[in-house]
């Protein structure tokens, strides 16, 4: 397979995709765009089984929908890490923030109470949604803050569900 290069408008710098469909109005790549949004698939699909699924299997949907919380926030500090890597200076701060929403995650992973470590999950979510607002990672594209507040937007919305529903 190869890449596609697109057409550069003045607004958004050039990059290449696999996918070969057009950037949306923000500049990010379809491919990108595609996979990010479907990441925020199970736990849609968590969220409508719990709110309307059968009870005798919440148990499990409840947990899918934590363990995948987890490794989700963990993917997002992954992404700094791998960031972190970008250039000839060490970034020490970087590092250290990269390996907090595994840690966070983790923590929140064996809480006891359920209903306390959705909040601590969906909390380190926001963390983060605010970290890559605010500070984004090294040399990340400009169209990775839009897509990235788009996703923690829907993945924060699942959480409040949750939330409300336990």
């Amino acid at each position: 397979m190869s890449c596609t290069p697109y057409i550069q408008r003045p607004d958004v710098p050039p990059y290449k995709t696999f996918s070969g469909r057009e950037p949306d109005a923000t500049g990010i790549p379809g491919s990108a765009g595609i996979l990010g949004y479907a990441g925020v698939i199970p736990f849609a699909a968590c969220t409508a089984l719990l709110a309307w699924g059968d009870p005798a299997w919440q148990p499990m949907v409840l947990e899918a929908f934590m363990i995948y919380s987890a490794v989700i926030l963990s993917f997002i500090g992954g992404i700094r890490w791998g960031a972190a890597f970008t250039g000839n200076k060490v970034r020490g701060g970087a590092f250290a923030i990269s390996v907090i929403p595994s840690l966070w995650a983790a923590f929140f992973l064996w809480w006891p109470g359920e209903r306390e470590a959705m909040w601590g999950l969906m909390t380190g979510f926001a963390l983060m949604g605010l970290a890559d607002w605010l500070r984004p990672a090294f040399k990340m594209p400009a169209w990775m803050r839009p897509l990235r507040i788009r996703l923690t937007a829907a993945v924060l919305a699942c959480h409040m569900a949750v939330v409300t529903l336990l």
